[in-house]
């Protein structure tokens, strides 16, 4: 089985001006591979043979988590599409400067979504600042997956305020969180992720986009991090599930291991049969 914990979709009717608005901050580096909607991704997923996908919705103001939570028990309930509540596995996301965060994260856990999704650059928090800690900690004894972007983000000009040290600092504060570190712990601050993440008790997901498919702290942290907290992740609809599937190939690692990678960590993780 293979599952990407780590992509984006859009409603159909803002799909593609959310792309361009997207694509904009990026200077065109990263264009899409994909259309962003939910129809899109599937049929990728399909050419591709990846079997799951995690949706990664962002709630950029705190008052879009309540739709977001009723997108993501719709798409699991099926009412959009047998498809789709077969093959994507969908998260909620809580915007830390909610102030009722803690509220709605137990709202997220009774309706038995499995996790959230954070991004500190669109949600302008410090990923280990002490009230973003006290987020985890609550996601902690909820028992919610946290869902991570880490390291630079090619929309925003700013030191990382989610780097691979703030990263460390997150989990040995909040011991026995489940915590996705996405893009290796640091996207395009891999060598960080090596130096501060590697082997510690966090999973890191694989998309690193084609800015690290040949970087070689990136192959390093593939090689040498617990074959048993890395996930296979593409970022879609920024990198082809063929792609992103190439890179953890290109690792050399066992046969039991890329197995791992590619789907059986996520398969227990976020208990998909």
């Amino acid at each position: 089985m293979i599952i990407d914990v780590h992509t984006h979709t859009f409603p159909d009717q803002i799909a593609e001006r959310a792309l361009e608005k997207l694509v904009g901050k990026t200077d065109l580096s990263i264009p899409p591979v994909m259309d962003g909607t939910v129809g899109g991704l599937l049929h990728a997923m399909h050419e591709a043979g990846v079997d799951r996908a995690v949706l990664c919705p962002i709630a950029t103001k705190p008052e879009q988590a309540k739709d977001i939570l009723a997108e993501a028990r719709a798409i699991r309930d099926g009412e959009r599409g047998e498809e789709a509540a077969r093959h994507l596995v969908p998260l909620a996301s809580v915007h830390p400067a909610d102030p009722k965060w803690a509220e709605r994260l137990r709202k997220v856990a009774d309706a038995d979504i499995r996790g959230v999704k954070l991004h500190p650059y669109y949600q302008e928090f410090v990923l280990d600042a002490p009230d973003a800690l006290a987020y985890l900690k609550k996601c902690c004894d909820l028992n919610l997956i946290v869902q991570c972007h880490c390291g630079f983000d090619i929309g925003f000009p700013h030191d990382p305020i989610c780097g691979p040290e703030r990263v460390a600092n997150v989990i040995h504060h909040v011991p026995g969180l489940r915590f996705i570190a996405a893009h290796l712990g640091g996207w395009k601050d891999w060598e960080a992720s090596v130096k501060y993440l590697l082997g510690e008790d966090v999973y890191l997901d694989t998309s690193v986009l084609r800015h690290g498919v040949e970087d070689p702290h990136a192959l390093q942290l593939l090689r040498e991090h617990a074959p048993d907290k890395l996930l296979f992740a593409t970022d879609a609809p920024w990198m082809t599930f063929e792609d992103g599937i190439r890179f953890v190939r290109s690792a050399g690692l066992s046969a039991e291991h890329e197995t791992a990678v590619l789907g059986g960590n996520a398969q227990r993780l976020f208990a998909v049969q």
